[in-house]
């Protein structure tokens, strides 16, 4: 709530887009069906190809949007160089790119790496590969994700042709408004977009409160496409035009555009700095306090003493969106907070992009004549466009929280770009009529509440180490359509410290769990799917009892072959689990049927851990003080394996 309340107190925007692989789970996990325990149970490897394969496809379709920005020839490069107003969102995707394509190189041979251990006993290099695996995935998502966001930047800034001079069809679009003309028609418009707006962020509001929110992603795209049209027009009127002039490249350098320069530069080497972790909030803020100051210095001392808004309103809305980013980057480190992050450093990039041609505007029109007539509506104007901003990040925002398919900065119409800039549609038609902006369109950002999963125990209290049946049916939440996880830990515990077990998404399962051996409360939490950001969904609580003192059958502690076994007998059915030692990364379970009673009862059944599973015969001797038995290397057998002895403890250690 405080991100966007902060927003709104700053009423400017930043887009979001992107997809940032969150990865759950860890080395391993028991996943089967009632129905068939031994033919389905599996230990889970952490080797998450398909995620891999889903950030190369996002690789590949972004490099083709930057190919698509180069020249296709070296005499095209020539007569059309890449806008310099562009050229830091440019270098800046060409950092990300870098970085996107080394972590994925990397990603591949530790897969690979990992690929030769599967199947041999755990080991230390494992889980070093394990973590490494993990963090070059992470480094990878996060730098697709930059590259995405910085890559849609520099493609609407080629396309709002902030370089372009003697623009025929521009240049005849130039004009000054007409106030008695378009000066009523264009304060309503400017209201009437502030109040659909209003109605955005709001809904914003919820979806930040909503775990797991559902919204119509066509739209939400379709309003998301409308809104950055009309920013950009609002941004073209608020200087008295209908629409943007051709602009020169090379200006007399004025006082703001070198302030403006050093902003540039800071925000470059600022996003170029977050691409594989996030900066220490010292250090951010220090850097976004700089930037900050050398604007408010200029204001301070031009426009503000000699009390006019030529330009003020644009800084302003700069300043505002480098607050914006440092707000979001200390917001969090879930999928939606670094998305927005990234999005406001580019938006932060575009708006600097834009200024720098709106004072090249400002200084042409010095040597010309000054049009007739006043600016008409300027407050209003520049109000919606900070309100429109506002929106869009807060409408971005929502969208990949509701796992909406990114949409690109500029929105398109038959394969033309739509935007006030082009031929397809003028400023003032934009602002005035020609977009359904009416705060009916509000409903296009309306946001639900996703049904939760259903989540079931076999029984509420448990006794310590015998095995929990968690029921888990993932088909009413749109969080967990494709894989999510679950995670048990003592009630209260941090975020982050519950062994996680993989579900999965838009099914049934049955996740088999070891009991804590300390008593206590505990809970299974539900983690959304990777790709809806892996927040917590909702706790399921049950109570761990102490085991009785001393054996009663097979139920009791025993010292066994295998470590300390606990097993619980309850009308036949028997289940348990034991640790190899305290570098097991998961107990070993024991589920199974006990024949016979006293002292000459059997239990034949399964076992199951890290290393494997196979079946097991164990009969109870010595008065019911030890057993003894066999176990097997496959489910359908219980020799083979070796021998399996145990004695009775009697009381927990």
């Amino acid at each position: 709530m405080a991100i966007l309340d902060f927003l709104s107190k700053r009423r400017v925007g930043l887009t979001v887009g992107a997809t940032l692989l969150v990865l759950c789970g860890a080395l391993g996990g028991v996943l089967y069906h009632q129905r068939d325990f031994q033919q389905s149970a599996r230990v889970v490897q952490p080797i998450d190809s398909p995620a891999t394969a889903r950030l190369d496809r996002d690789l590949a379709q972004i490099l083709e949007l930057l190919d698509s920005l180069a020249p296709s020839d070296r005499s095209e490069a020539a007569t059309r160089p890449l806008c310099e107003r562009c050229s830091y969102l440019a270098q800046v995707a060409t950092g990300y790119r870098d970085r996107a394509t080394a972590a994925l190189a990397d990603v591949r041979k530790l897969e690979a790496a990992l690929s030769r251990l599967a199947g041999a006993p755990p080991s230390v290099e494992q889980a070093s590969l394990a973590r490494a695996l993990a963090a070059r995935q992470n480094a990878a998502g996060r730098a697709v994700e930059g590259l995405r966001s910085f890559a849609d930047g520099a493609t609407a800034c080629e396309s709002e042709r902030l370089c372009t001079r003697d623009d025929p069809v521009r240049s005849a679009q130039t004009q000054s408004l007409n106030c008695a003309r378009d000066g009523q028609a264009i304060r309503a418009a400017a209201a009437r977009i502030g109040r659909l707006a209003d109605h955005v962020i709001a809904q914003a509001r919820d979806c930040q409160a909503i775990a797991c929110p559902v919204m119509n992603c066509d739209r939400s795209a379709a309003l998301s496409a409308d809104l950055q049209i009309v920013e950009m027009s609002l941004a073209e009127l608020v200087g008295g035009r209908t629409a943007l002039p051709g602009v020169r490249q090379n200006i007399p350098t004025t006082g703001l555009a070198t302030v403006l320069g050093g902003v540039e530069r800071a925000l470059a080497r600022l996003a170029l700095d977050s691409a594989e972790s996030s900066l220490s909030p010292d250090v951010l803020s220090a850097r976004a306090n700089d930037m900050r100051d050398g604007l408010r210095a200029w204001l301070a001392e031009t426009e503000h003493r000699r009390g006019v808004r030529r330009d003020s309103w644009r800084v302003s809305a700069l300043i505002g969106e480098i607050d914006v980013a440092a707000e979001w980057a200390l917001g969090g480190e879930t999928t939606e907070y670094r998305r927005a992050y990234f999005a406001a450093l580019t938006r932060a990039m575009l708006s600097a992009a834009r200024l720098d041609a709106a004072l090249s505007i400002g200084d042409e029109s010095a040597a010309k004549p000054a049009a007739a007539g006043p600016v008409c509506g300027t407050s209003e104007l520049a109000e919606a466009y900070l309100k429109a901003g506002h929106a869009i990040a807060a409408l971005g925002f929502c969208r990949a929280k509701s796992a909406c398919a990114p949409s690109g900065t500029v929105a398109t119409l038959g394969g033309a770009l739509r935007s006030a800039s082009d031929n397809e549609i003028g400023a003032l038609a934009a602002v005035t009529g020609a977009l359904p902006l009416g705060e009916e369109r509000g409903a296009d950002a309306g946001v639900t509440q996703s049904f939760p999963a259903t989540i079931a125990f076999d029984r509420t209290e448990v006794l310590a180490g015998e095995i929990v049946s968690v029921s888990a049916d993932t088909s009413p939440s749109a969080c967990l359509i494709t894989d999510g996880a679950i995670g048990l830990v003592r009630a209260g515990a941090p975020l982050g410290s519950e062994e996680r077990y993989r579900l999965v998404g838009s099914a049934t399962s049955e996740v088999s769990l070891a009991a804590p051996t300390n008593p206590g409360r505990y809970v299974v939490r539900v983690f959304a799917s990777p790709g809806r950001g892996g927040h917590l969904l909702s706790e399921h609580g049950f109570t761990v009892q102490p085991l009785k003192p001393g054996c009663d059958g097979f139920t009791g502690l025993w010292d066994t072959s295998f470590g300390h076994l606990r097993l619980v007998d309850r009308d036949g059915r028997v289940t348990g689990s034991y640790r190899r030692g305290s570098s097991a990364p998961r107990p070993g379970l024991v589920v199974g049927a006990r024949k016979g009673s006293g002292t000459s009862q059997v239990f034949e059944g399964t076992w199951l851990s890290e290393l494997g599973r196979g079946g097991t015969r164990l009969r109870l001797t010595n008065n019911g003080a030890s057993f003894r038995g066999t176990w097997g290397v496959t489910p359908n057998r219980t020799t083979g394996g070796g021998t399996w002895k145990g004695e009775c403890l009697g009381l927990l250690p």
